[in-house]
């Protein structure tokens, strides 16, 4: 931290807990690149208590003052670090969040959109990366020759936070010891990955420490939420990138073992890295970071500093002092939270439960309608619906689109549409291997159906339906043969995207409709069962998908869909206009049973 002939960064801290309290506010207040304007939070005791009382408190970040603020740190709760950031960047303040970024791939394209139309940069990250021993690594991995298989693992002896429920409810934290722990693990050796997302994602969790309060993060001193938690404190994953690298991660909130550590290690071609130290603030450690080097049967031992907790913090504070007005870093930490959610995203799906086969199962198939056991059954709790056909009307896109990318690459011809249409609801390549038609059509289909994006509207009815759940607090999800970087672009253009708990594209889930992987995704998002979910399609796909993830099937009808081919299906309901869902669910007695 060397003197400096230019002004210091004006910083607003967003949040007064622990993380502002014991990280943010001390180094800010200490670094001489730094002055720290004031403190955001809606509590006035907290707000006050953050700030000691000598620096200026606001209750929201729309109390600030105009043209006062250089970069706002943001330190509140996870389910709402999107939220606020997207506030932050959209009115053309850059904004540093540490992980959690977000919790879902939707918020990654709401805060693409914040830090584009606010022309403002997203700074995030660990600062676990900032370390002088993972730095080391880092540098190092270089002359290990091609990587091969990267392990981190961060496992706690007891480390389970609390923070009145902001870790341990899965509505406010979005997952547990995969999205704390995990995240900071995927982040330290973000450098070493390549971009975009992961081709492979495999995962197992587990809640075997979660609710024993003697194993407790008792130096957070956050408070307690009371009652019992609803997410893993183990999460265990084996990822791979498209070029064949791959990645198992251990993410571990308690343990057997009597002491935290964390380890990372890089096997390349011609040698392997091995780092052993402890992340975070944790006093259960082992002592100082031990890094080799092992290369034809010959282990060195690696020269890295041994630090004081908290180093790290220090170091990025010094990163973050001239990349906070660098428009080059402008992208960079959303393509990079992109990874990571589509990551622990999918490690979730594939962690939850497959149902058993019909003929294995234990209770009857899900139906509707007025229930002979009255109050005891399981009412709506959420619902996944299909988008083309249900949610928008894109059927004359589709037909266009279709048609300009036969004629690009077949050619002469009648192009088939009429056997297209009764496929939808399906992956487009699904679709192509099915009818022999060249898989190289899908380039130009999601080109042209691109441009004439403008032609998509919104089916009447649709905006209403969708309001009016939410106002009853009923989960929703998109669960859609598209692409998921398509739906929710499309759905971001009409402006309905923020009524969605989740969007999934069938090129994130490992089977595409009608296997029932994609609204299983959805349901462990969205943290209901079976029982107390149905699924809106067009598509006899869309039905089966439904079936096969033991939800309830509804027919939409309103849609230029194959009717005859739907009905044939049996779905459980049919609706013919949007608001028969809600005069189905929110205004009669149906029940799930």
């Amino acid at each position: 931290m060397t003197g400096r002939s230019t002004p210091p960064v004006r910083v607003a801290v967003i949040g007064s807990g622990w993380a502002a309290r014991s990280i943010w506010l001390p180094r800010l207040t200490a670094h001489p690149a730094f002055t720290v304007v004031g403190v955001v939070d809606p509590d006035p005791a907290a707000r006050a208590a953050a700030g000691g009382g000598t620096l200026p408190a606001f209750a929201s970040v729309a109390d600030l003052p105009a043209g006062a603020v250089d970069l706002a740190v943001v330190a509140v709760p996870n389910h709402l670090h999107a939220p606020v950031a997207e506030t932050v960047l959209r009115a053309g303040v850059p904004a540093f969040v540490e992980k959690p970024v977000c919790l879902t791939s939707a918020e990654v394209d709401r805060l693409a959109a914040a830090e584009a139309a606010g022309a403002a940069t997203l700074l995030a990250g660990s600062a676990a990366r900032f370390r002088g021993d993972v730095q080391t690594l880092l540098e190092l991995a270089g002359t290990v020759g091609e990587l091969r298989h990267l392990s981190v693992g961060w496992v706690r002896a007891r480390g389970i936070p609390d923070g009145a429920g902001w870790f341990t409810r899965r509505s406010l934290s979005g997952g547990g010891a995969l999205v704390d722990l995990g995240w900071h693990l995927l982040d330290a050796v973000g450098p070493l990955l390549p971009p975009g997302p992961f081709r492979h994602v495999v995962g197992s969790v587990s809640d075997d420490f979660i609710n024993d309060p003697r194993l407790r993060a008792s130096w957070r001193r956050d408070g307690s939420a009371g009652g019992r938690g609803d997410v893993e404190d183990t999460a265990r994953g084996f990822l791979v990138t498209e070029r064949g690298l791959s990645v198992s991660v251990t993410a571990s909130w308690a343990s057997h073992q009597p002491s935290d550590v964390t380890t990372l290690v890089v096997e390349g071609s011609t040698g392997t890295l091995s780092l052993t130290c402890t992340f975070g603030f944790s006093p259960d450690r082992r002592g100082g970071p031990v890094l080799t080097l092992t290369r034809g049967g010959e282990v060195e031992a690696v020269p890295v500093p041994d630090e004081t907790v908290g180093t790290e913090y220090d170091r990025l504070l010094d990163d973050l002092a001239t990349r906070w007005s660098d428009h080059a870093a402008r992208g960079a930490a959303i393509l990079e939270a992109r990874r990571t959610v589509d990551a622990i995203e999918r490690l979730y799906a594939s962690a939850t439960p497959r149902p058993l086969p019909a003929a294995d199962r234990s209770r009857p198939p899900t139906v509707l309608g007025p229930s002979p056991e009255g109050p005891s059954a399981p009412a709506l709790r959420a619902v996944v619906f299909d988008l083309d056909g249900v949610l928008v009307d894109s059927f004359d896109v589709m037909r266009q689109a279709f048609t300009h990318a036969y004629r690009e690459v077949v050619g002469a011809g009648e192009p088939p549409f009429a056997e297209y249409n009764r496929h939808l609801g399906r992956y487009f390549p699904d679709i192509m291997r099915i009818m022999g038609l060249p898989p190289e059509m899908e380039g130009p289909f999601v080109r042209e159906s691109t441009r004439l994006a403008d032609q998509v509207t919104l089916f009447p009815g649709v905006e209403e339906l969708l309001r009016e759940f939410r106002d009853h607090g009923i989960g929703m999800a998109v669960a859609t043969g598209k692409a998921g970087w398509r739906a929710r672009a499309l759905l971001e253009r009409l402006g309905i995207l923020y009524l969605f708990d989740h969007v999934i594209g069938s090129d994130e889930v490992a089977r595409a409709k009608p296997a029932p992987d994609i609204v299983l995704r959805a349901l462990h998002l969205l943290g209901v069962g079976p029982g107390e979910a149905v699924m809106v399609g067009d598509a006899v796909t869309d039905l089966a998908a439904a079936r096969g993830a033991g939800v309830g099937a509804l027919a939409a009808l309103w849609g230029e869909t194959q009717e005859a081919a739907l009905l044939a299906a049996e779905p459980d309901l049919t609706l013919r206009k949007p608001a028969e869902l809600a005069e189905a669910f929110l205004h009669s007695a149906a029940v799930l049973r």
